[in-house]
């Protein structure tokens, strides 16, 4: 009788036990694809950190808030049919993330699940971004969004806080009862073509044009390859932006109370 009655407490707790909390550090690396690069560099890669809550609904279900900061950045060096061009930015991301993850096996403190498994999220973000160039007077960084390098007026000009849709996956493993460690791979898909500050065509030349067309920085002549209407990126294409590493959570555990 003792032992049925072990039994039938521990079936009827495990979604207690499910329902646990965890706090945790998120450490990787961001890169960014759009008009500055239409495939991913690894020589524009940089570091990326966070702080995140997860609240695990059940074995399989599970919310995460998280705080992140990333670096971006892009240049037209980096490709040899866009080298004239000679555009490039770089961006500090901070992201408010908030995702649903599914875990494709059961996944708890539950010595009845497993200790490891594959997952799949994704939810929404909110972030700030402000793209910046090197001046060509001095290695200062300027801010690129008031100098409405494509002639953006105050009803166009992009915003500094954006949505985005983070979506991805990862392997998680349970080190011990209270410790979890993941490996994460998210992408973001945005709603803007202006994380690198390029998307449309050039402006008039009384518009700031030393920073919407560079390219006499490296032409022979000095002088501009482009003229106002012409193409400067493509809008059609909107920018994207990645995070990847590993994370490192604290599981708080409940009570677990046995009968005597």
């Amino acid at each position: 009788m003792r032992v049925l009655w072990s039994y039938i407490l521990i079936v009827f707790s495990l979604p207690i036990w499910a329902q646990t909390h965890e706090i945790g550090l998120f450490l990787g690396a961001s890169n960014y694809h759009g008009d500055l690069a239409d495939e991913i560099v690894l020589s524009e890669t940089h570091a990326s950190a966070g702080i995140f809550y997860r609240h695990n609904f059940n074995k399989f279900w599970a919310y995460k808030p998280m705080l992140s900061y990333m670096r971006i950045s892009g240049s037209d060096e980096n490709f040899e049919e866009y080298r004239l061009r000679n555009l490039s930015f770089r961006s500090d991301i901070f992201e408010l993330s908030n995702t649903l993850e599914l875990n494709f096996q059961p996944f708890s403190n539950s010595p009845y699940h497993q200790n490891v498994t594959f997952y799949a999220f994704t939810g929404f973000a909110l972030y700030y971004h402000n793209p910046k160039t090197k001046s060509y007077l001095n290695d200062e960084w300027l801010e690129l969004p008031p100098m409405h390098t494509e002639g953006q007026d105050g009803q166009t000009q992009y915003k500094n806080f954006q949505l985005s849709i983070p979506f991805g996956g990862g392997f998680k493993y349970a080190l011990a009862p209270n410790f979890i460690a993941c490996l994460e791979v998210g992408w973001r898909r945005t709603f803007t073509d202006y994380l690198d500050d390029v998307s449309t065509i050039y402006p008039d030349k009384e518009l700031n044009f030393e920073y919407s067309d560079r390219s006499r920085e490296v032409t022979e002549t000095n002088t501009f390859v482009s003229e106002a209407g012409d193409m400067r990126g493509d809008p059609n294409l909107k920018d994207w932006y990645l995070q990847a590493g590993i994370t490192l959570s604290y599981r708080f555990i409940p009570i677990k109370c046995w009968p005597r």
